[in-house]
């Protein structure tokens, strides 16, 4: 769709790691993911460069509830008025993250929560809007159509407008220079067969775009869900053999860590975007979330 813009967040002051998209509308624009409440301000800036007043913000349209996706989310709606769309289950997160959003990410980073993620504010009242799936919503005469697409999150929404598609982290992370696309996979909701049934859904919506929040809008659409999908199962197949072995979730990051380096070299991702994906998705640390569901499964 003509006049969507990337907006670069500059998340913790490194440009190219977390993206918001800016559609425009009759009289304003809307934005596909807020980026975290600390990346506030670098949205004001971005949307000033992109022609526009934050004032003109009509609606947040929130993939799912994680913190580098929508966690801003309840600032810009008290700063602007606007409205946020989400999926049925990420609406009480949204409206209410100090009950258990906010409290398990500060058990995982701790003094650095603030730094990183900044004050994350409750979308208050009416403001809020949990869309059905399938659904379209109308702004200004843009139409958009929210897919529930599980598998990364179960409060996972992909949102179509016109033929492109904002698909949050279920379309994996990828990075402008590269074609190497990694599924993120933090606990404690990825569901494997969940997010095979997702991409299969984005297949049939023959996107001539996806807009990832890590990073930016690519068009080799289905070579790229190709590529997701094939490493998704590859990695759901060492980590059921380590999980059958005994072997720990440990064991599991190294060895998929390892792998990721040595297709990253062969693929010929440059230096420079090798560390963008080691900085945004570390994949010792994202393997936990497949340990887990690996782990439950192989318990019944």
């Amino acid at each position: 769709m003509a006049g969507i813009q990337t907006l670069d967040l500059s998340f913790f002051g490194a440009d190219g790691l977390i993206s918001s998209f800016l559609a425009p509308t009759g009289d304003g624009f809307v934005l596909f993911d807020s980026g975290p409440a600390s990346c506030v301000e670098s949205v004001d800036r971005r949307v000033q460069e992109a022609g526009y007043d934050l004032g003109q913000l009509r609606a947040v349209f929130a993939t799912h509830v994680h913190l580098d996706h929508s966690g801003g989310a309840g600032v810009l709606a008290r700063r602007t008025g606007c409205r946020v769309f989400c999926h049925p289950k990420g609406a009480d997160h949204l409206a209410d993250p100090g009950a258990k959003l906010l409290p398990s990410a500060e058990r995982l980073y701790g003094d650095m929560m603030v730094p990183l993620w900044g004050r994350t504010e409750g979308v208050e009242g009416d403001a809020l809007t949990a869309v059905a799936d399938a659904e379209t919503v109308t702004i200004d005469g843009l139409e958009v159509t929210a897919w529930h697409t599980p598998g990364h999150a179960v409060h996972h929404v992909a949102w179509q407008v016109g033929d492109h598609v904002a698909t949050g982290d279920v379309a994996g992370v990828r990075f402008p220079g590269a074609e190497h696309v990694l599924p993120p996979m933090p606990p404690p909701d990825i569901d494997v067969e969940a997010w095979f049934r997702s991409l299969d859904r984005l297949r049939s919506l023959e996107p001539a775009a996806v807009m990832l929040t890590h990073f930016g809008a690519f068009t080799d659409c289905e070579r790229h869900f190709d590529e997701l999908e094939d490493r998704l199962r590859r990695w759901t197949a060492i980590a059921e053999r380590l999980v059958a072995d005994g072997s720990d979730r440990d064991a599991l990051g190294a060895e998929l860590a390892d792998l990721d380096e040595t297709e990253m070299q062969a693929s010929g991702v440059p230096d420079e975007v090798a560390e963008r994906y080691r900085r945004l998705c570390p994949v010792k640390e994202s393997s936990t979330g497949l340990y887990r569901y690996c782990t439950l499964r192989a318990q019944g």
